[in-house]
This record gives structure tokens, sequence and C-alpha cells, in this order.
């Protein structure tokens, strides 16, 4: 018996998706993020946290996540 992580890699593509189209200037919130996407609130903070610690994002003081 196999066990699929179709739904977990379904909502990874959906985040991926949202910040691929995301554009210099445009801005997500974890939340927001989580929403969209079905991953735990978390789980998305965590990847904002990592892409903005790699320069691709910034993090702003009211939690929101821009793109540069």
């Amino acid at each position: 018996m196999s066990i699929s992580n179709a739904p977990l890699d379904d909502a990874f593509d959906r985040l991926q998706r949202l910040l691929l189209a995301m554009r210099e200037g445009d801005e997500v919130a974890a939340r927001e993020a989580a929403r969209l996407t079905g991953l735990a609130e978390p789980t998305c903070r965590a990847v904002l946290d990592g892409l903005a610690r790699a320069g691709l994002l910034s993090h702003r003081t009211d939690d929101r996540f821009v793109r540069v």
C-alpha cells in the first residue's frame, strides 16, 4: 500500500503559483497564503521567512511579505 501525498503536493503547487505570480511590490501575509493554498499558516510562514532570508521578499513590521 502506498501513501499518497497528492493533497499536500497540490497545496505546495498552489503556493508556488502564488509566489511566482507576485511582481515587485506585491504583498502577502502568511494567513492569506494559508487561506489561498490550504497549507497551515506556520508552514506558509516558514516558506515566506525563508524567501525573505534569501532576499526574494522583505518582511514588513505589519507581518506582510513584499516581493522585492
